[in-house]
């Protein structure tokens, strides 16, 4: 993970060794060769995936001459991704950022101790999202009534479903306990709002209410921290999960990256915000991957969409910047 990014761009392997030094571990170990079991623990994994992301982005940085906003008009990042996003814009430090992602992961994964939870991706039929989100609900209504009428007060008084990321409009991610996911994704299936659905290899259920220890945990160490910049220091405008729509200010930047632990990934609205509002037709996806890469280029086929996860694919991209320049563009 990110290994070619690191022996080809001293750029890159900068960001590895500045993410060791603030963890005081060697990360860049674990992810070029450690044990994969370790590396998906969530309290590795976001440090990971943010190091790639922003290794990536300092490679195409370096190699360009330009900074991501010479490239770019705006920024945004899938979940954890969020925090490369406002890195990406100089809203705030990497190293920061590693410490946030680090507590981040940390609390999300102490938060689901001896619980049985799942996080489940379905693939819609021809559904209206709102459809979806209202069954969902109506589930999660449902097993809240049950447990009032029996006065239940045992572990299934806990249950919890509720839609995590709204990835597309072809796909949502169901995030809670195991029990009630399932019950959801049968009524779903049932009810044919949804074709099938495919179980994620998680170590947390993220994005739902059974991560609100974790956001108060979080919303404590950015407190401590303060890391967020005016939003006048920016170089490009950032889009928030939570709201699908720019972040504003420091104080509410910061509110919303502990609240976005807990609330759904407004993925496809954002999306949406950048097609429909500002007339965006290429993407650039930077980071581990092509999850979100091919969400983008699935909802809009047309667009041109650079998956910019490694060496061989920056420098492609890097040559193509080159060949534009020489023509005008």
């Amino acid at each position: 993970m990110g290994r070619d990014l690191s022996t080809e761009f001293t750029a890159s392997r900068r960001v590895f060794e500045e993410a060791d030094e603030v963890l005081g571990f060697k990360l860049s170990e674990m992810m070029f060769q450690g044990c994969p079991a370790d590396l998906t623990l969530t309290k590795n994994a976001q440090p990971a995936i943010v190091a790639v992301s922003v290794a990536a982005l300092r490679a195409l940085e370096h190699d360009t001459g330009m900074d991501a906003s010479e490239i770019y008009s705006f920024s945004m990042g899938h979940s954890v991704g969020e925090y490369s996003a406002l890195v990406a814009a100089q809203a705030l430090s990497f190293s920061d950022c590693i410490r946030l992602v680090r507590t981040r992961g940390e609390a999300m994964q102490e938060a689901i101790k001896e619980r049985e939870y799942a996080m489940s991706a379905c693939i819609l039929r021809n559904s209206k999202i709102a459809d979806v989100v209202a069954e969902v609900e109506r589930v999660q209504a449902g097993i809240a009534l049950a447990n009032t009428a029996t006065g239940n007060q045992g572990t299934d008084a806990g249950e919890v479903v509720q839609v995590a990321n709204i990835n597309s409009s072809s796909q949502v991610v169901l995030s809670g306990t195991r029990s009630a996911v399932d019950a959801a994704l049968t009524s779903l299936q049932t009810k044919r709002l949804a074709m099938r659905a495919v179980n994620l290899p998680v170590s947390a259920p993220f994005h739902c209410k059974l991560m609100a220890p974790a956001k108060e945990v979080l919303a404590a160490r950015i407190a401590e921290l303060s890391p967020i910049r005016e939003p006048g220091l920016w170089t490009m405008p950032v889009i928030s999960n939570v709201t699908a729509e720019p972040h504003e200010t420091t104080a509410s930047t910061q509110a919303l990256l502990a609240e976005q632990v807990e609330r759904p990934v407004l993925w496809l609205q954002s999306m949406q915000l950048l097609k429909n509002s500002h007339g965006i037709s290429r993407w650039g996806a930077l980071g581990p991957g092509n999850v979100v890469g091919n969400l983008v280029g699935k909802e809009y086929a047309k667009d041109i969409v650079r998956r910019l996860s490694d060496a061989a694919a920056i420098r492609d991209f890097v040559s193509v910047l080159d060949r534009q320049a020489q023509r005008g563009f």
